[in-house]
């Protein structure tokens, strides 16, 4: 199932996406398409201890009890982890690279055109419905000025696993504190997510349209089945064949990292 980015930055950072009531663990699987063309269907997978988010050409493992986050790149074969101490420690760097003057004047340049960008920002709900899959859902437009339109179709009938949700919402004060290094940036993020929290629902259709110097890419993702029901082991584990990397986040700070197989 694909999410957008921005869905799931304010479920992380504001709790406010779905309600939590429902317990049964979720299997979804979503069509998509890039500037019109078909794409490839993925599987996601949603549980009371893990969550499996697909898009195309990643993937993305939550296991909700060891707040550990397992990224996949599906077509390099590669993965990382990522975990609370790892964010701790991102976090920390940030905070150390911002003593930097340079670094200071670069922040508080990008902060500035983060909060022009913040201002150009707009999130309401369109007034159209449909029946997406079955479930009856809200659309609502989400843009940046020229530079992007999201619209999302919301429902109610289809609910995360109550645990997941709540520890979604643990796993946002994490995020919190990474993001909080970034300094005025993080401000227009904020400014964002609070402008999201009216958003309730669960995603079951997502469209995107940019335009960026010239170039114009539109995407659509649309929810085509939904199972409920107990999720085998294997949807969380790691598949064969592919090889851990370094975390990404703090091989930028360290400027080494090396390959190594999975074992």
């Amino acid at each position: 199932m694909r999410f957008s980015t921005l869905t799931l930055t304010a479920l992380f950072l504001t709790g406010g996406a779905c309600a939590a009531a429902a317990s049964d663990d979720l299997t979804v699987v979503t069509k998509h398409t890039l500037n019109g063309k078909p794409g490839s269907n993925t599987t996601s997978y949603m549980a009371s201890d893990h969550v499996r988010m697909a898009e195309e050409g990643t993937e993305t493992i939550l296991d909700l009890k060891a707040g550990v986050t397992t990224t996949l790149d599906t077509k390099k074969k590669t993965y990382y982890t990522t975990t609370k101490q790892d964010l701790e420690q991102f976090a920390a760097k940030m905070k150390e690279k911002m003593n930097d003057p340079e670094m200071k004047k670069a922040m508080e340049m990008m902060g500035k055109m983060g909060a022009g960008m913040a201002g150009t920002m707009d999130v309401k709900k369109t007034g159209a419905t449909r029946t997406v899959a079955g479930f009856r859902c809200e659309e609502w437009a989400i843009t940046m000025g020229e530079l992007s339109t999201i619209r999302e179709c919301l429902t109610s009938d289809l609910q995360y696993p109550v645990h997941a949700f709540d520890a979604y919402k643990a796993y946002g004060e994490s995020m919190k504190s990474m993001m909080s290094g970034f300094g005025p940036m993080a401000k227009s993020g904020a400014e964002l997510a609070e402008k999201m929290k009216a958003m309730k629902g669960f995603p079951v259709y997502t469209s995107m349209a940019m335009a960026i110097m010239g170039q114009k890419t539109s995407t659509e993702s649309e929810v085509v089945e939904v199972r409920k029901g107990p999720i085998p082991a294997s949807a969380w584990e790691i598949p064969a064949g592919y090889t851990k990397i370094e975390n990404p986040m703090l091989k930028a700070f360290e400027g080494h990292g090396r390959e190594r197989p999975r074992r």
